[in-house]
């Protein structure tokens, strides 16, 4: 009853680590943990005033022969009424093993409670039949419930009623089949709260049973869903704007190509996205002038780079055209973004080129008109003093007998009726070409016999060549058919140019009328003349009405500038054209052409005819 060992078998000894020398006569109490100690001589007091036979069980820590402490599982049994024992038999087995698992569960099961409850995702473990065994606070926190109202079924409660069958159903899947993910919504019990849309992903233990995560994904739906609104928003603005707008980043990679940028260069934006951008536009224009990084000002992330910058771009199928851009830079994590606006310039470009060519246009034909009335002064005087001076010297010899006057007085009366044809020719030009320019010349359509229209122009101008001392011929190659059209206005177009012809010519000259069918159906009348010729560049000024190549005071050559532009009108109005080939000094031909409807048809000929 002192403690002290009176006997110790060999395998109690191994079990303690002593010989059993070292352990027969001494006190067990020495080799106990000081903080067993006293627990274990209370065991043993209360073991040795039980009745004989009984026996009882404890654990304690025991210093083993190598230093360290064993648990020991000790079974002690009351033989002192026996007279061979008479004392305590204890029975010892060595249960550190099983303590230090005991210890590492009991840790374990201590972490995995504290990892479930600081948990951010709700967490349910079920048994092998469903029944939920453990729910942690966060679960607790989504459904609304109580921790120990989910357990068994009770968590399906706060399950939507619409969703709670097929929940259900999936919760209690076939055994050995990998649980598959699946989404619902627990309902506020208390119907005072909105609904929250739950992911669950439930993993199957080899017990058969199940550890389910449920994640609130409420929030990150509501922002997901405002997310897609704003993308939804501003993706109806960018296809909306009739600008062309792109975005790329540093590297050159397309992030963004609008509706009207698919338009602008022909191209979908499906095939440019997310790619280098090599091509369209040079990518210089897309970012600050320099490669010199623009720097924000203080809080600000975005910044202006260009304002109606001025660039050439690229359709796909590879034609070229005028844009103005306004570019902007930003930050977005670290990352610089450039959005650029562009704006298809071609047809305002057009528009400001058509507008400025209307302006000189418009300043030239002032200056042709102010040209032209100074010129008409003069065109209009010159006959006018020939018709006064002539007619003042019939005046004065009126009263004067004539003595071989009769000679002279008919010069007079011939001066006097060239001089009034000649104003009349300039007064007909000028209501001709009003007429045209107001649309409202009609013809008067008859046979012509080109021939003879050609032989009377010659006899017309036969004054104007001897005074010019220039010879007109005609040459007429081929049958000429009969044509059809407004005799007088032909005679006008051709007897101008003619008359140019003659006024260029160099004395003793020879100005060519020639006459043929063309190849292709059509009739040319060519005037040419070896006279002092044109530019190249001047023809065009020749052809331009109350235009002159030389519009100076001291001009050689006289006209108002009529001449060829009616001519070429006259022709266009019978569907014909009239062509200039001159070069300086080797003189110019006109060129009219016929069309083969001007040619008359045999019908047409019986028709008249008859």
């Amino acid at each position: 009853m002192d403690g002290r060992i009176l006997q110790i078998g060999q395998a109690a000894a191994e079990v303690l680590g002593y010989p059993l020398q070292a352990l027969t006569g001494a006190t067990l109490d020495r080799h106990i943990h000081p903080e067993d100690l006293q627990e274990a001589q209370q065991r043993l007091r209360i073991r040795a005033a039980a009745p004989t036979g009984s026996s009882g069980c404890s654990i304690f820590r025991f210093r083993h022969a190598d230093g360290g402490w064993h648990w020991l599982e000790v079974t002690a049994r009351n033989e002192l009424a026996d007279p061979e024992i008479g004392g305590l038999v204890l029975t010892i087995r060595d249960v550190s093993d099983t303590i230090a698992l005991s210890e590492r569960l009991r840790a374990s099961e201590a972490r995995y409670r504290t990892l479930a409850e600081a948990a951010p995702v709700g967490i349910l473990q079920a048994d092998a039949a469903g029944q939920v065994l453990f729910a942690n606070a966060r679960l607790s926190a989504i459904t609304g419930l109580d921790t120990d109202r989910l357990l068994g079924d009770g968590w399906l409660g706060a399950v939507h009623p619409d969703d709670r069958a097929r929940v259900a159903a999936e919760w209690r899947s076939e055994p050995g089949r990998d649980p598959q993910p699946t989404d619902f919504r627990f309902h506020d019990p208390e119907g005072e709260g909105s609904d929250r849309r739950v992911l669950c992903q439930r993993i199957l233990m080899e017990d058969g049973g199940t550890i389910a995560t449920i994640t609130d994904v409420s929030e990150y739906l509501h922002t997901a869903n405002a997310l897609r609104l704003s993308e939804a928003r501003n993706e109806a603005i960018l296809d909306t704007v009739a600008e062309a707008i792109l975005t790329v980043d540093e590297a050159g990679i397309l992030l963004g190509f609008n509706r009207a940028a698919e338009a602008m260069f022909g191209v979908p934006a499906g095939d440019l996205l997310w790619r280098q951008l090599d091509r369209l536009i040079p990518l210089a224009h897309l970012r600050e002038e320099g490669g010199v990084r623009l720097e924000f000002a203080p809080g600000q992330t975005t910044a202006l780079v260009a304002r109606d910058r001025a660039a050439e771009a690229e359709r796909a199928d590879g034609t070229q055209f005028s844009v103005e851009l306004s570019v902007s830079a930003s930050e977005v994590e670290g990352r610089r973004i450039y959005t650029a606006i562009l704006r298809d310039v071609t047809e305002r470009r057009r528009a400001e080129a058509e507008l400025l060519a209307a302006k000189e246009a418009a300043e030239a034909a002032d200056r042709a008109k102010s040209t032209f009335i100074a010129t008409m002064n003069h065109e209009l005087r010159t006959p006018l003093n020939a018709v006064i001076g002539f007619s003042q010297l019939l005046e004065a010899r009126a009263d004067v007998p004539s003595v071989g006057g009769q000679a002279q007085q008919r010069d007079c009366v011939v001066a006097i009726r060239q001089a009034g044809e000649q104003l009349l020719s300039i007064i007909d030009d000028i209501l001709d070409m009003a007429r045209v320019e107001a649309g409202g010349l009609s013809l008067a359509e008859e046979p012509i016999d080109l021939p003879a229209l050609a032989a009377q122009l010659v006899a017309d101008l036969e004054f104007q060549a001897a005074r010019q001392a220039v010879t007109v011929e005609v040459a007429t190659e081929g049958d000429l058919p009969p044509m059809r059209g407004d005799r007088r206005r032909l005679r006008q177009a051709l007897g101008n140019l003619l008359s140019n012809a003659i006024k260029f010519s160099h004395p003793q000259g020879v100005v060519t009328l020639t006459m043929a069918p063309a190849t292709d159906g059509w009739v040319e009348l060519a005037v040419r003349d070896r006279g002092i010729g044109m530019q190249a560049d001047d023809i065009a000024t020749a052809l331009t009405p109350f235009a002159q190549i030389d519009q100076t005071a001291t001009r050689r050559y006289e006209g108002i500038g009529l001449g060829l532009p009616l001519a070429l009108r006259l022709v266009e109005a019978h569907g014909g054209t009239l062509t200039l080939n001159s070069a300086p000094g080797r003189g110019c031909t006109a060129t009219i052409r016929l069309p083969p409807s001007r040619v008359m048809t045999i019908e047409e000929m019986l028709a008249i005819m008859t």
